[in-house]
């Protein structure tokens, strides 16, 4: 198993992943988000694609299938009026084929984002996580991240 930076031929099958991401989020959370068509989620990914602020891995083999898609960006705190000066390795996705789930492609993309984050001097590695994810809460605990804040909603 190979990480590497996506490019434009790996395009549906990033796809695939995040439309598998999105259709699992909009399924339990309706009241939030969007019902996104494949259409959609095309012009998203090659925006993402095209951000230099965001990098965007797969995990993949000499077959070329895309088994697992890593989204990150680098953001600094400067000058913020109560928080310190810091370097954050920020997760916007990880995310795997639900056809290869289980076999290690996500702890193998976890372990390149902790790589990646001592790399760039990272002090810590973010993400949001919904509560109604059960599954990646406990992938993510087995990496010992914790919670670090609750967003409450009425």
């Amino acid at each position: 198993m190979d990480i590497k930076l996506a490019k434009k031929e790996n395009l549906k099958q990033i796809i695939n992943i995040l439309e598998q991401i999105s259709r699992m989020h909009y399924e339990n959370r309706p009241d939030i988000f969007k019902d996104k068509n494949k259409n959609q989620i095309e012009k998203d990914t090659i925006e993402i694609l095209n951000d230099k602020n965001r990098t965007v891995l797969i995990a993949t083999d000499s077959s070329s299938i895309v088994y697992g898609v890593l989204i990150y960006k680098v953001k600094e705190v400067k000058n913020h009026i109560n928080l310190k000066d810091t370097k954050i390795l920020w997760v916007d996705e990880l995310g795997v084929d639900e056809r290869y789930r289980g076999k290690g492609i996500g702890k193998r993309l976890m372990q390149e984002a902790l790589m990646i984050a001592k790399k760039k001097d990272c002090k810590r590695i973010e993400l949001n996580c919904w509560n109604f994810n059960e599954k990646a809460i406990k992938f993510y605990k087995k990496f010992g991240m914790k919670e670090q804040r609750i967003i409450m909603e009425k």
